[in-house]
């Protein structure tokens, strides 16, 4: 997973209105606040609805429709988006679209028989679902 496809899941140079081409860029555009526009494009490479990302958010939906579309968004819901998109693009390119897609909403033995959506709340528990992801690319099942 490169720096460039997070960029590219978060709607790329012309909504995050810089080039990222490094972690340093991409922790620079976090302490920036990634525009509120972010969610969309972010919720169009999984293919799933907006409002369905905004729940694995630490924001309230209310609280999102005071922001326009180029408003930047509060460092802790950036570092979050950006978390987000890291994983939806390791879960890709570890079980491909459809299959992580559905994968996220299954249920997991080794995440306590819970489904992998239900950890996405937290750092932690992407931190859980993104290792669970390393342990298949790795034949770890169990």
């Amino acid at each position: 997973m490169t720096v460039v496809a997070i960029a590219n899941r978060l709607g790329g140079n012309q909504v995050l209105g810089q080039s990222i081409r490094s972690e340093a860029d991409l922790m620079h555009l976090i302490e920036l606040g990634v525009p509120k526009a972010t969610i969309r494009y972010l919720a169009d490479s999984l293919g799933i609805e907006p409002k369905e990302l905004i729940q694995y958010l630490p924001v309230t939906p209310r609280n999102l429709q005071r922001y326009q579309e180029e408003d930047r968004l509060s460092e802790i819901v950036s570092d979050h988006i950006v978390a987000l998109a890291e994983l939806f693009e390791h879960g890709e390119e570890a079980l491909g679209k459809d299959y992580f897609r559905d994968w996220l909403h299954g249920s997991i033995l080794s995440l306590g028989n819970r489904r992998p959506v239900e950890f996405l709340k937290t750092h932690k528990g992407i931190g859980m679902v993104d290792r669970e992801l390393g342990r298949i690319e790795h034949g770890i099942f169990a």
